[in-house]
């Protein structure tokens, strides 16, 4: 793959003319539909990230724990926020230690159950929730309204809606086999010793 020319404000992900005569079967403008979005979405995640690490030294994971738990509205077994945030249990364990650390969370014990513990965040938790999501909202907000309009927001997410259906459905098929390359001459040269 290549990137477009050097200078771009938003350079795109594009594939060489060969690319198609390199992988028969293959589309060049899927490839370069696919590869776009993974990096616009990694861009925007970056922002937030960035962010966040920057002004409150969060990671993203411990950002998710403080949003679900306020979200929520009430303390939340540890295997509830690990499966919101799509996290292992394990890593939850360490993540909610580093955050007890810094007086952000608090471990309270089960009403129902004394083998289990919910996690509570604190005073200070909230007060940095009440400043961060607002500014990542409003960042949201600044990008892409910089770059579509209202009406082009709407149609990207028609758009994203069926790329993710799509996406989801592939989950459940097996990936494509037999797929073949021609190397292009611009390959076959010896390396060099």
């Amino acid at each position: 793959m290549i990137d477009s020319p050097a200078g771009s404000p938003a350079p795109l992900v594009r594939v060489g003319d060969d690319f198609e005569d390199e992988y028969p079967g293959a589309s060049a403008l899927a490839t370069e539909c696919y590869a776009n979005l993974v990096r616009a979405a990694d861009l925007l995640v970056g922002l937030h990230n960035r962010h966040t690490s920057d002004r409150y030294q969060l990671s993203p994971s411990a950002r998710g724990v403080l949003a679900v738990v306020e979200g929520a509205g009430q303390p939340l077994e540890p295997t509830v926020i690990a499966e919101r945030l799509m996290v292992t249990t394990g890593s939850m364990t360490s993540l909610l230690d580093n955050l007890e650390k810094r007086g952000l969370v608090r471990r309270l014990p089960h009403p129902d159950d004394r083998r289990k513990l919910l996690i509570d965040i604190t005073a200070d938790a909230r007060a940095i929730v009440d400043e961060l999501l607002p500014s990542l909202h409003a960042r949201e907000r600044d990008v892409i309204g910089a770059a579509l309009t209202p009406s082009e927001q709407r149609a990207l997410l028609v758009s994203l809606a069926k790329v993710q259906r799509a996406a989801a459905d592939a989950r459940s098929a097996p990936a494509p086999e037999g797929a073949g390359r021609r190397r292009p001459p611009r390959l076959e040269a010896d390396p060099p010793e």
